[in-house]
């Protein structure tokens, strides 16, 4: 009798470690230790956005230099909101200048000017004034312009320009 009772319980043990769950007790798994986060603030001009994982611990996390259509930062550049930027429209999509405005703001640019190009353009071209290449790179990859050129001095996309901003780093001319 002893021995069956003794047979019954290794039985019931051995069944309930077997089944896997420990009788209703749920172990991790290696998927369940993998810890996700989704990003709650993708764009914040501070350069931090806050994080959470699936435990609920709070992280944060420099996103500076990686917004925008490159998603870096260019070695040299000064930052976004030190750059001068004048978006002007080479364009016959009316409104583009100010969605674009916009989008600069959006990823840190500051007091971002805009207006209207003399002419229209083929592509787009950030142009920048001497010493500025790095900032008009830094525009191009942010706001997709195809090629950075030197603004010469007294042509009609520098006097558009000034006449929006006297103190203009680099002009996006928007083309398309």
């Amino acid at each position: 009798m002893l021995l069956a009772v003794a047979c019954i319980v290794i039985g019931f043990v051995v069944g309930w470690f077997a089944r896997g769950d420990g009788g209703g007790v749920v172990l991790p798994t290696v998927a369940d230790a993998v810890q996700t986060t989704a990003t709650v603030a993708p764009v914040d001009t501070t350069g931090t956005s806050t994080t959470f994982d699936t435990t609920g611990t709070t992280a944060t996390t420099d996103t500076t230099g990686t917004t925008g259509t490159s998603g870096s930062t260019v070695t040299g550049a000064p930052a976004r909101d030190q750059i001068n930027l004048v978006v002007l429209n080479g364009t016959q999509t009316s409104g583009l200048a100010g969605k674009t405005q916009a989008q600069a703001e959006s990823i840190g640019y500051v007091n971002v000017g805009k207006g209207d190009a003399p002419e229209t353009q083929a592509t787009t071209v950030a142009y920048y004034r001497t010493g500025e290449d790095a900032a008009a790179q830094q525009v191009a990859a942010d706001l997709g312009a195809q090629s950075e050129e030197p603004l010469t001095a007294g042509s009609g996309i520098e006097s558009a320009a000034v006449t929006v901003q006297p103190d203009v780093d680099v002009v996006l001319v928007l083309g398309g």
